[in-house]
């Protein structure tokens, strides 16, 4: 077997809402590996990152939202393992893909060692979508910064989180 590494590029946002006096912060519960983070996903052929950002957005939390600065907030990276899917799959855009995560590491995967970038941008909420959260999401929920904080499982994202929420007052 060879010892190779697997190259993924995902963007995503924070999205924000004005809610009475605070701000509130979208995070999902991701069903996969039932930890809550930030909404984010692969880059599509073809597509800029600010378009990942906001189609991720709309499918996996079911917002739309639009990107304030397109300037990233930050882009993080990290390392995980994963068993992945050798069958061949369409994404939405209707690109051939072969990457389908079958088992995360916290549930034993560990075939593929995966070298991961995200860029996330600050968004500003604009509507529900019809068709609502996305299957990648167990559960979202709308929270304070406070709670967004304690309640996001990666350091990395708490820092985006807490970047993003000196950026949105200005």
């Amino acid at each position: 077997m060879k010892d190779t590494t697997m190259e993924e590029l995902s963007a995503g946002g924070v999205v924000y809402r004005k809610a009475a006096q605070a701000y509130e912060y979208l995070i999902g519960k991701h069903s996969g590996y039932h930890k809550w983070v930030l909404p984010k996903g692969l880059v599509e052929k073809g597509e800029s990152m600010v378009e990942t950002a906001t189609r991720e957005v709309a499918e996996e939390v079911g917002v739309r939202a639009r990107v304030v600065d397109m300037r990233p907030i930050e882009t993080i990276e990290y390392y995980y393992f994963a068993d992945l899917d050798e069958k061949m799959g369409m994404s939405a855009s209707g690109e051939v893909s072969t990457r389908r995560v079958t088992k995360y590491q916290e549930e034993g995967g560990k075939k593929v060692r995966v070298h991961k970038r995200v860029v996330f941008y600050l968004m500003e909420y604009e509507s529900e979508i019809e068709k609502g959260k996305g299957w990648e999401m167990e559960e979202i929920r709308w929270v304070d910064f406070a709670q967004a904080s304690q309640m996001l499982a990666f350091e990395s994202e708490r820092k985006v989180l807490a970047l993003a929420c000196a950026s949105d007052q200005n």
